[in-house]
């Protein structure tokens, strides 16, 4: 009896195990999972926190806390779990409530965090040209005219098929994209993602993805609907002038990074790379991929985005710009 007693008596003396009160915001810097338990990992929903996005802060996990407590709206349930290691925290109160709240840091992502990569289509489809997208071009399609969606991807090139099964990896590897699962999208999205990414045609909404979308921390109705804000953007620009004003001519990688400057601001080229491939005799421009960093709040960001990127080299020097049509 005396031994239960004193077991009694110690339990009795160890603190219990509570989570410390916070207050203020947590902004994400990458892209993590959001766990309901630490010690179990379970994530129902597969939710992640999304760079540059804030979260009400609500408890650590101790005194000098692995991981902090977070609402994440439209996560059930939407107290969730996050590493420290994820973003930064706005305040040091841990449970101090009456010091003021001070305001929430600005993103300090240091880096391109994303790459839009854009199509030259008539140019792509000369080298694919049984693809479904390019037997199907006319001179007044869109993409005659127009810069067409690749992707957005998340950086680095490493951040790719986050969750996703080893089944939809591998139809996505193995270039069997309609195979995979149909995106949920409004009626509106897909209508605009159609005429914006004919390669939808083949699938490749689906494979973009389910490779990089599933890494950007949204699910794929904003993934989608921020793409087709910075593509709106580009295509009303000098730069998708510059293209369609030169048909069928050879610019320079130095007139293209001008366009870009004079559209989003000085600099804003130095973040463009041009890719160009050899198509018999000619040397043709096929792809632009343009540097990132932040969250898109409409066409008008593209502009600050551009700016917060890294400069990167500029790939070919010049190229003809393709005409709608298969040669």
């Amino acid at each position: 009896m005396r031994i239960l007693i004193t077991l009694l008596l110690v339990l009795l003396a160890i603190p219990a195990r509570a989570e410390v009160p916070l207050t203020g915001y947590f902004t994400a810097t990458q892209t993590c999972p959001a766990f309901q338990s630490i010690s179990r990992e379970t994530n129902p929903g597969d939710i992640t926190t999304r760079p540059g996005t804030a979260y009400d802060l609500v408890a650590g996990n101790k005194a000098q806390p692995t991981h902090l407590w977070i609402v994440v709206p439209g996560a059930e349930p939407d107290r969730r779990w996050v590493s420290v290691t994820c973003g930064t925290r706005s305040t040091d109160a841990e449970g101090r409530v009456d010091e003021p709240t001070p305001p929430a840091p600005p993103l300090t992502y240091r880096g391109t965090q994303y790459i839009l990569a854009v199509n030259w289509q008539p140019a792509f489809c000369e080298l694919s040209p049984r693809k479904t997208e390019c037997r199907n071009q006319r001179a007044t399609s869109f993409e005659a005219t127009n810069f067409t969606l690749h992707g957005l991807w998340p950086q680095p090139r490493s951040n790719e098929y986050c969750n996703v099964s080893t089944g939809d990896r591998y139809a996505s590897e193995d270039g069997r994209w309609r195979d995979l699962p149909i995106l949920d999208l409004p009626l509106a999205i897909r209508r605009d993602l159609d005429e914006v990414m004919p390669g939808s045609q083949s699938g490749l909404d689906r494979h973009e993805w389910t490779k990089h979308g599933t890494c950007y921390g949204t699910d794929a109705r904003q993934y989608y609907a921020d793409a087709l804000d910075l593509m709106m953007a580009l295509n009303t620009s000098e730069v998708a002038e510059l293209f369609a004003s030169n048909i069928g001519k050879r610019i320079t990688l130095t007139q293209v990074r001008a366009a870009f400057d004079n559209a989003f601001g000085p600099g804003a080229g130095e973040r463009v790379r041009m890719t160009c491939e050899q198509d018999g005799n000619r040397t043709i421009i096929t792809e632009l991929t343009i540097g990132l960093t932040g969250g898109v709040n409409g066409p008008d960001s593209l502009p600050r985005l551009i700016a917060a990127a890294s400069p990167t080299d500029g790939g070919c020097r010049s190229g003809q710009v393709d005409a709608v049509g298969l040669r």
